[in-house]
């Protein structure tokens, strides 16, 4: 292992210490600093070839209550595109909670889960995983972060054709996409034609060849929360129906092979907690397999 992975894999062991989940966590603005000019200046890795995830949506990207040290830890193999301070552009450890616009003390989401498991089946050797994390809460088409052009949506591009200009070799495997609860107000034919146009955006803007043979995976909803508020079925309804609609698209459904519950489904009944977010994490992954073969 490079000396410089040594140290890059120090700073962990402090995180992990501080770790503990607290409400009320004051979480920053969402500010799209830029693309730095030149290369990833103070990243050790620069001759890393990674295997790149791209991470978007709101909330239930990022906002399970209850992490756990043993369950959510890094891994040597994943690292994450920081976004906050010195780290803004530069590869670092891929520590919950992720870097992405709005992270939450305390609290995780499914990529990491992904990003082990594909790191344990499918990763080859001489490459790494790293996530790209763009989520943030209580944001999608309506309030113009995820239309094509949009603040969000283009920070995603220019973080992922950073990164694939910058790492050689390096390759983007899927996009991770869990939204649409801000979006209630679109009806179904609405909803699923912005969503389709964002997609569409993303296979034009993003540097990579056949980029839309890239599997897209959506998530559902929480089910508890679906079935009580029923006017967000028609959301929930395209998000099921989508990968028939695309070319390389998957479903990560929280009601198979069982429903996702928590220990008290009423309290913060719109988000996955932190065990539903690992558990969505294991079937974005199957999904994702799905999709491969």
């Amino acid at each position: 292992m490079r000396k410089a992975k040594l140290s890059h894999w120090l700073i962990i062991v402090c995180l992990l210490l501080s770790n503990s989940c607290q409400k009320g966590f004051e979480t920053p603005e969402v500010v799209t600093i830029g693309i730095p000019e030149g290369g990833p200046i103070g990243t050790p890795e620069v001759d890393t070839i990674y295997d790149v995830i791209l991470l978007m949506g709101q909330s239930n990207t990022l906002a399970g209550e209850g992490l756990i040290s043993s369950f959510d830890g890094p891994d040597l193999r994943v690292d994450q595109l920081g976004r906050f301070d010195t780290s803004d552009y530069k590869v670092v450890p891929a520590t919950e909670p992720l870097q992405n616009n709005t992270p939450e003390k305390g609290c995780v989401g499914f990529a990491l889960t992904f990003a082990k498991l594909y790191a344990a089946q499918k990763l080859e050797k001489g490459r790494e995983v790293l996530i790209i994390p763009c989520g943030a809460v209580t944001t999608g088409f309506g309030n113009q972060h995820w239309n094509r052009g949009n603040d969000l949506y283009q920070d995603a591009v220019d973080r992922t054709n950073f990164v694939l200009d910058h790492f050689p070799g390096s390759k983007l495997k899927c996009f991770l996409w869990h939204q649409g609860e801000s979006d209630v107000s679109f009806g179904a034919a609405d909803y699923e034609y912005l969503l389709e146009t964002m997609i569409k955006g993303l296979y034009l803007d993003i540097k990579t060849k056949s980029v839309d043979s890239i599997p897209f995976i959506l998530g559902g909803f929480v089910p508890y929360w679906v079935n009580t508020y029923q006017q967000f079925r028609p959301i929930d309804s395209v998000l099921r129906n989508e990968p028939t609609r695309l070319p390389v698209a998957g479903f990560a459904d929280p009601e198979i092979p069982f429903v996702i519950k928590k220990p008290d489904d009423t309290v913060n009944a719109i988000h996955f907690d932190a065990n539903g977010q690992r558990e969505m994490g294991k079937r974005y992954f199957a999904e994702y397999v799905r999709l491969i073969k």
